[in-house]
């Protein structure tokens, strides 16, 4: 498998969490696109600091809360 199909499943994989977060526990629309790219990309940034691409439900609900923190500073 080439880095980037482990890459498209890495994002394939958040954006499947991004969905049910919003349509399953929230029952709330979508945020728009580039709000879910920012996600993603804060994700992968906080995968590259601790050098670990691997996360599960839990990892990305912990790092949403932290997303939503940030969001609250810019």
């Amino acid at each position: 498998m080439s880095s980037t199909d482990t890459r498209m499943e890495f994002c394939s994989d958040i954006d499947d969490w991004w969905c049910q977060l919003f349509a399953m526990r929230l029952g709330a629309p979508l945020p728009s696109e580039r709000i879910k790219l920012r996600f993603i990309g804060f994700v992968e940034d906080r995968c590259q600091e601790v050098g670990s691409w691997r996360i599960n439900d839990d990892d990305l609900t912990c790092l949403f809360s932290e997303f939503i923190d940030n969001l609250g500073e810019w």
